[in-house]
């Protein structure tokens, strides 16, 4: 995997390995020998099988230079990738959540699905849990998350454009919720997107917190502490998923019953608008964002918080 995103998965025991790939190293000019190196360095481990989520040309000659015997890939013409597999499985239908076409990988090893056994552990040492203490004892919200107070996360940051909702809008969701429900509410950002964070807090009439500069092992123990979180179709949705935290969603031009979060417990609200058909979403446009009305965000929200109270 790519060492951005590693902690993601460092510390999970179902892994005895990480082989981590720097894409910048990959992209310069004797990237070639770079990859090399790695392809060389996991032929090396005899692997048994390889599982290849990405159906990837990359990927697909990372899995065949494995020199594993039993190569799982999908049997869909993208990039060449199927020639490098030797067990091809029909890709799941459109109406299928991701999580159950990766899983369908399984299959030509016998894991049919009745098998499967979904959860998806995310760890972080305890230095991340102190700090994070720390941040939340001074704000007021009550050792560990236990106080009465309830504290509802916002995220309004995702790396598509065309996939972030609109800050005042954020804000007004979250100025309702407040009088209403008397909540607290924390504003979450990632790299480059403090901007955003702040203009929903001033946007806001009522006061909100915004959430300190974290790695991905703190986020997730940000997150963890929250009643709620309130977002678009991005990294922390799936990470508060996880954690079995409540969402709520809002989907545009991405397809939610693709890529909304897996397992019980969320609110999905959807662009009136039907998700886009091509894989170009990064700029094409906001009107699908657009179109999703503040009074659905917040009786979705409503929702989440009567279940708890």
């Amino acid at each position: 995997m790519e060492e951005k995103a590693a902690p993601v998965l460092e510390g999970n025991r179902d892994l005895d390995e990480l082989i981590l790939l720097d894409r910048k190293k990959m992209s310069e000019g004797f990237g070639f020998f770079y990859f090399k190196r790695r392809l060389q360095e996991i032929r090396r481990k005899s692997f048994d099988v390889v599982l290849d989520l990405h159906n990837l040309l990359k990927t697909g000659i990372i899995a065949y230079a494995s020199g594993a015997p039993i190569r799982v890939g999908f049997r869909k013409l993208r990039e060449g990738n199927f020639i490098f597999m030797n067990r091809r499985v029909k890709p799941a239908a459109r109406h299928r959540h991701a999580v159950e076409k990766y899983l369908s990988l399984l299959e030509p090893l016998g894991i049919q699905e009745p098998q499967w056994v979904v959860r998806f552990p995310l760890v972080w040492n305890s230095q991340d849990e102190d700090w994070i203490e720390r941040f939340w004892t001074q704000q007021g919200f009550g050792r560990g998350g236990l106080k009465q107070e309830t504290v509802v996360a916002v995220n309004p940051g995702a790396h598509w454009p065309s996939k972030r909702w609109m800050p005042e809008r954020y804000a007004q969701v979250a100025d309702r919720l407040v009088k209403e429900h008397g909540i607290r509410i924390l504003i979450l950002w990632g790299p480059g997107e403090r901007p955003l964070a702040e203009s929903i807090a001033q946007a806001m009439s009522e006061k909100s917190v915004i959430a300190p500069e974290t790695t991905l092992k703190q986020l997730m123990a940000l997150i963890k502490r929250c009643r709620l979180l309130i977002t678009g179709d991005t990294g922390p949705l799936h990470m508060a998923a996880a954690l079995e935290i409540p969402t709520v969603s809002l989907f545009g031009p991405s397809d939610p019953v693709r890529n909304g979060p897996s397992g019980p417990g969320h609110e999905i609200v959807c662009s009136p608008i039907p998700p886009a058909t091509h894989w170009q979403k990064k700029e094409i446009g906001d009107h699908w964002m657009m179109a999703i009305p503040v009074e659905g965000v917040v009786e979705a929200a409503r929702k989440q918080l009567g279940r708890m109270m």
